[in-house]
Parts: C-alpha cells; structure tokens; sequence
C-alpha cells in the first residue's frame, strides 16, 4: 500500500507543476491498472479534474472555484495510537458560502476528567454513540476530495489518518491547508490561538473546545486570511506554497 501512496503522491506532484496530463501519460503513472488506481486515487481524496482526454488538480484552479472542508475533532489526548477521537467536527465551504455541515460524538470507554474540564465532553455523553470506523466511514464521504482545512492542520489531519488506518479504511490524501499558518502570514495578531482570535477577529462564538464550534472560529479565520492575501495568490496551488514560503503579506 505505501507503494501505492508514493505513487499517488508523485501523481499529485506533477499535477501541480503541469496544466495537466492525458490518459496515456496517466497510465505511464498508473500503471496499466490506471482506471482501478485513478478509482482509488479519488477516494482517497485525491482533487482529480477529468476532461475529455485530460486529468488535471482541482488545485490549480480559483480559490472560489474549489470546495473547503474545515475539520476539527475532539480526543483523549495527543496519541493516535493510545487515545480516540470523542468528537469530530467538519463544515463544506465554498465561494464564500457554508454548503453543509457534520457532526458526530464517538464512542469512547472512558474519558479523562481533564478532557472533561477542557471540552465539557463526559463519558455518558458518548457511551451510545457511533463507533470510530462507522463515524470515520461517514466523514470520509462527506470530506469527499474537499480541500482539508484546520487550525493546526497537521495534528487533526495525522490524527485521524492514523485511527483510519488503525479501522483499515482508506487513509486521505487530500490537499491540506493550515489556518494557524495562514493567520501568521496574513493577520497582524498578539496570539494565534483559536480563542485568542475568537475575540481578536470579532467572531466571539459563545463556545470553545468543542469541534462544530472551533470549526466555524477557524472558518472565519480563514475568511479573513483570504482578504489579506498578496494580490497575485489566485489559486489554491498559489495559496499553499504562499503558506509554506517565507512570504509575508
């Protein structure tokens, strides 16, 4: 499988450095198996654009042109490996305008007092609730291969690859964009924190630590990193290597 995935990656990597390719480059790619590996290259989130005889990324298109899908989820700790999603979060955003919206408890054993104290989450709270491959399932579809968007994208997004993987669903390969390294680079602020630009920004949504909640913060966080954006920063491309560069509006 981890074959699979450095081809999928290589796939993505040339996409992104070319308007896009035909189907006989895709099977040089691909393999001679390309119609089941280009099958499974969208489900795994992969932001594919079929035309006639041309493949191209949805990435290379306008940010207004693509899908976001703004995620945060609620745990036991830090540690895939030994804690568990309590709580996943998502909100499908596109052109300005919130499309749809999930939202699921997981079941969890036990939950400890401090995550308690911090996300107001209980055990009884989530003893009837879904189990993590049912809720993962579900989330997968509707992430679909929306632009995965986070405050501290890194943590939600290993995290839930790691219990996908730990259920032996598909892990994602969705594109990723960070909304604490977009605010860095694009708001003047104190602090960066969600609850600290809850306020900072105006937002003041009444809760915190709870996943719809932070969803929505870092939504219109995002929003306005988008208003401060360098003017040549046209597509979702543009908008991840302005992220990763040194660049600063």
């Amino acid at each position: 499988m981890q074959d699979s995935l450095e081809i999928y990656d290589n796939l993505v990597d040339i996409l992104q450095n070319k308007d896009s390719i035909n189907f006989d480059e895709l099977k040089e790619i691909l393999g001679d198996d390309y119609e089941i590996n280009l099958e499974i290259a969208k489900s795994l989130g992969i932001p594919l654009k079929i035309e006639d005889n041309n493949i191209s990324i949805k990435t290379s298109d306008s940010i207004f042109n693509n899908t976001f899908c703004i995620v945060d989820i609620e745990t036991t700790g830090f540690s895939p490996q030994t804690n568990n999603i309590i709580e996943i979060g998502a909100i499908k955003y596109r052109n300005g305008k919130i499309l749809d919206k999930f939202e699921s408890y997981v079941f969890a054993k036990e939950i400890p007092e401090k995550i308690t104290e911090i996300t107001g989450i209980d055990s009884s709270m989530v003893a009837n609730a879904p189990m993590i491959d049912k809720v993962l399932r579900e989330f997968k579809i509707f992430l679909e291969d929306s632009i995965f968007l986070a405050h501290n994208a890194i943590f939600d997004f290993n995290f839930i690859n790691a219990q996908l993987a730990q259920t032996k669903i598909p892990i994602m390969k969705n594109q990723v964009i960070c909304t604490l390294a977009l605010a860095r680079k694009t708001i003047k602020a104190q602090k960066y924190g969600l609850e600290f630009l809850n306020g900072f920004l105006d937002i003041n949504y009444p809760i915190r630590h709870r996943a719809y909640a932070d969803c929505y913060i870092a939504l219109r966080v995002f929003e306005e990193g988008l208003l401060n954006l360098p003017y040549d920063i046209k597509s979702v491309h543009d908008l991840i290597k302005f992220i990763k560069s040194s660049k600063v509006k």
